[in-house]
């Protein structure tokens, strides 16, 4: 199979056997008929849909795919098949979802929270000021003493960084996000190069539950055909909007891994396709945060990311430990011209 991208979204499922239809089949069942010979039992087991998207998000990964319902639900799965005495969480952000989960497995002694953990977990570009992490560096120092390496690259996508290629144990991504990319699928996917780990996930997943909704699935197959056409749009117009705000005396900080200066940029530069269509930048105060949000035309006030509408969230409303002035940017699909207008009409008061 190609390396690119761009032929493996359109054709790694092209080993599932599926029928001679050109688009991938909706198929509604849940059970099947056995008098046929054929490996299929029961959906929760088996389903040619979620057969056919873990195949496309395996290969883009360099791994093997796991898929469930949503990315807390990928991983959680994770978590809770290496069992960590530790987790260590290096970053400064986080995606409250993510800490929650983990500060309640600490609280149920599941799990300790500290350094010189046996589970590392890096969320890399970081939500909401995508600070960037060395994944390599980071695979070796937790490798060095014996620990996993957990990447949620859900603001990357696999387009732009494959942690696995860079020493990583397990990738996992939020597919609601840019991965599905229509703000209508929930999902999750789980990736690794250990094919033990894959199927040990795969019959935890089928013995739990936790398989995704078929129209889910198909919509994110649906989606992830068009992912590195989007992700490289989106890209190119958040660096795009990143210089133009960086420049602008009414915001006091943009955080976008384009920028000299940005944390991480230098790493960003050698492990990754291009920065991602992911930016934060910031107001002096949290009044002038929202007067600029809610003058936005183009951007809709919402959260989540990655889809191809372009997104604008005063994220202190989700999480109190970022800057009070923070305004977290999706970028969408609509002409960079026409969404830096808007920011600057926004702005301008």
């Amino acid at each position: 199979m190609n390396d690119d991208p761009s032929v493996i979204a359109l054709h790694a499922d092209r080993s599932v056997e599926d029928g001679p239809d050109i688009a991938p089949p909706l198929h509604l069942t849940t059970t099947y008929d056995h008098t046929e010979q054929s490996d299929l039992v029961y959906a929760r087991k088996h389903h040619r849909t979620r057969d056919r998207l873990e195949a496309v998000l395996g290969a883009l990964e360099g791994g093997e795919a796991a898929c469930y319902p949503s990315g807390m639900a990928a991983i959680a799965a994770v978590l809770r098949h290496f069992r960590p005495r530790r987790v260590t969480l290096p970053g400064e952000d986080l995606y409250p979802g993510t800490r929650e989960f983990l500060e309640a497995g600490a609280a149920a002694g599941e799990w300790e929270l500290g350094p010189g953990g046996d589970v590392v977990f890096v969320e890399t570009p970081s939500n909401p000021r995508c600070i960037v992490t060395d994944v390599a560096v980071a695979a070796e120092e937790a490798h060095a003493r014996g620990a996993r390496l957990v990447v949620d690259a859900t603001f990357a996508t696999p387009v732009l960084l494959r942690p696995l290629d860079l020493g990583a144990d397990v990738v996992v991504h939020s597919t609601t996000k840019f991965i599905a990319g229509h703000s209508d699928a929930l999902g999750g996917v789980a990736a690794t190069g250990d094919g033990d780990v894959a199927a040990a996930l795969r019959a935890a997943r089928s013995r739990d539950g936790a398989v995704p909704g078929v129209l889910e699935t198909w919509l994110t197959l649906r989606g992830v055909r068009t992912l590195p056409l989007r992700v490289e749009r989106q890209s190119a117009s958040a660096t795009a909007i990143a210089a133009r705000l960086s420049r602008h005396p009414a915001v006091t900080r943009v955080w976008h891994p384009s920028l000299p200066g940005h944390p991480g940029s230098e790493a960003a530069a050698r492990q990754m396709r291009a920065p991602g269509g992911m930016l934060s930048f910031e107001m002096a105060t949290e009044a002038d945060a929202l007067a600029v949000a809610g003058r936005l035309r183009l951007f809709r006030r919402a959260t989540s990311l990655g889809a191809v509408e372009s997104l604008v969230e005063h994220r202190r409303r989700a999480d109190p430990r970022v800057p009070a002035g923070l305004l977290r940017v999706s970028v969408g699909l609509e002409s960079p011209d026409a969404l830096i207008d808007d920011l600057e009409r926004a702005l301008a008061g």
